[in-house]
């Protein structure tokens, strides 16, 4: 706080609430707990429906309770005013402008945007954080193995996608995130939907032989992600889809020879994206990868322009694509430890070319 040039951190985004605190099962979307950070205390800020969880405190914070009588501002401003805070940094990214606005005018003091200073602690995974990614794409691999017994002609991406829920709810402790399924030239579509309403076109669309699917999920274990991505096949494959398999597949492979700490993460995007503009198709449009943790989307962003430093201990994807509009498209994804020699490959299930 002191080289930001700020008394205090309000911190609003759950993910690193739950970080910062241990305070687990905050959803990402609602708005349960906040954390006020000074320079000798941090306070725990929550609703009664949380509140005798943790009316104790825990290691390095405590608890105050947000009643009807007494709100958010009436609890930050008591601590403002009995520890003098003049400048408060706040989550911009995880804020909205009526809620900054509300509190300025109930709170004038000094608001100072302080972007990622708690995401930036989040890169670099410590031995209980892995441990608990570790299983959780030992799950996701497992889940690959039982979706594939799954793959018939017939049914439809809706109902793959909820096996696939369904199996990880059964042995992990949520999915990651909705799980994509997407047949032929829906693969295409890099966030495919793949809708649970049984009236969507994901609903109805039925798989027929000799076609192409993509397949994206990932469980969750004690509120950490995995996250992987795998293309199968049925019938006789397209040839011109297994040339794309082959190519997107020799393209993960360079970038996971080469991936190292110290490396850029634009330097990192770019071997695979090159390895295919070199065999003749328009590489993917987002990144390689992105990192994974408490949220299936966070930092380091491994994409074109982003000087960050690889270190050692970052969780991230490496998940190059090819995507032919109106055709096909096929994208293999894992989930990678950046270690001082190299990446520990957390995603096991097989990536050979499989034709069901």
């Amino acid at each position: 706080m002191v080289h930001q040039n700020i008394d205090a951190l309000f911190i609003t985004n759950q993910n690193n609430v739950s970080y910062l605190t241990g305070f687990a099962g905050l959803a990402p979307s609602e708005r349960e707990g906040f954390l006020l950070i000074t320079k000798t205390t941090a306070y725990l800020i929550t609703f009664s429906t949380y509140y005798h969880m943790y009316q104790k405190g825990g290691d390095g914070f405590v608890t105050q309770c947000i009643t009807l009588k007494k709100r958010l501002n009436h609890i930050l401003g008591e601590i403002i005013q009995a520890d003098t805070i003049k400048t408060v940094g706040f989550e911009p990214d995880s804020i909205t402008v009526s809620e900054l606005e509300s509190l300025k005018k109930k709170l004038p003091i000094s608001w100072l945007d302080t972007p990622t200073t708690a995401e930036s602690l989040r890169k670099i995974k410590d031995e209980k954080e892995l441990t608990a990614i570790r299983k959780a794409a030992k799950i996701t691999d497992e889940s690959f193995t039982f979706i594939r017994k799954k793959i018939k002609p017939g049914i439809t991406e809706r109902m793959l996608a909820l096996e696939i829920e369904y199996y990880i709810k059964s042995h992990a402790h949520d999915i990651a995130f909705s799980p994509i399924v997407a047949f032929n030239a829906n693969a295409a579509i890099p966030h495919y939907l793949s809708s649970c309403d049984p009236a969507s076109p994901a609903g109805r669309q039925r798989l027929t032989t000799n076609s192409l699917i993509l397949l994206d999920f990932g469980a969750k274990v004690d509120g950490y992600c995995s996250d992987m991505t795998r293309v199968v096949f049925t019938g006789t494959p397209n040839p011109k889809w297994v040339d794309i398999y082959k190519i997107v597949w020799e393209a993960q492979k360079k970038a996971l020879s080469t991936i190292r700490v110290g490396m850029s993460a634009s330097d990192a995007d770019q071997i695979s994206r090159d390895y295919i503009a070199q065999n003749g198709y328009t590489p993917y449009e987002h990144g390689l990868g992105h990192g994974v943790g408490l949220a299936i989307h966070e930092l380091p962003k491994l994409r074109p322009g982003i000087k960050d430093v690889l270190e050692e201990n970052m969780v991230v994807t490496v998940e190059p694509g090819i995507y032919l509009p109106g055709e096909a498209g096929v994208r293999i994804e894992d989930l990678v430890v950046l270690k001082s020699d190299g990446v520990e490959v957390l995603s096991k299930a097989s990536k050979e070319l499989t034709v069901i």
